[in-house]
């Protein structure tokens, strides 16, 4: 896939040839990108970062790169807005941003709704044969504790076996849903959540 142009566009509509399927399941939503040619894919990157970076069913290489374009839009909405929580998730994901130089590191969803929402993967979970998840407590927000804590907890995971994939989650209401996703995208097996 060639670069990856951001388009800073809260909520504007979708003008590519197709709908994303955000109201289908991770499989579906799989079969629908499988299905798009590679400008389309390229259009929707550029077009809907913030929404093919949080889409469960994508590949993870995909939603990494979508991810990380969109990060700094979100951490510039962030900055633009006032009051401890927007401080307190503009830190978590300035934290973030810090450690996207890790070699394996996969920025698998981003988000500022609710107390904030970071998925993160050491190891592509696509292609492991093991897929371990940290979740923390319901309650926890994404600071940069969180995120220097939580990233380190993984990556020490990962340090046992090499081959295998640990991803930090934050924003426990999704998680059965991103357990599909992975099902759905996984190549090294048959895996299911």
């Amino acid at each position: 896939m060639g670069p990856i142009r951001t388009i800073p566009r809260p909520h504007q509509e979708l003008t590519p040839p197709q709908d994303i399927p955000d109201d289908k399941c991770p499989a579906r939503r799989k079969e629908w990108w499988d299905g798009l040619s590679e400008d389309q894919r390229r259009e929707y990157l550029a077009v809907a970062p913030d929404l093919i970076g949080n889409l469960d069913g994508i590949p993870s290489l995909v939603r990494d790169a979508a991810n990380r374009a969109y990060l700094p839009v979100l951490i510039d909405s962030l900055a633009q807005q006032s009051g401890p929580e927007a401080r307190t998730k503009l830190e978590g994901l300035r934290a973030i941003e810090r450690t996207l130089t890790t070699p394996g590191m996969y920025l698998l969803g981003i988000g500022d709704e609710g107390t904030g929402r970071a998925i993160v993967s050491y190891g592509n979970p696509d292609t492991s044969q093991t897929v371990s998840t940290h979740v923390p407590d319901p309650g926890t927000k994404l600071n940069a504790d969180f995120a220097d804590g939580a990233m380190r907890r993984a990556l020490d995971a990962r340090g046992h076996d090499p081959s295998s994939a640990s991803i930090v989650w934050l924003s426990a209401a999704a998680y059965d849903e991103f357990l599909s996703g992975l099902a759905a995208t996984n190549t090294a097996g048959d895996q299911s959540p």
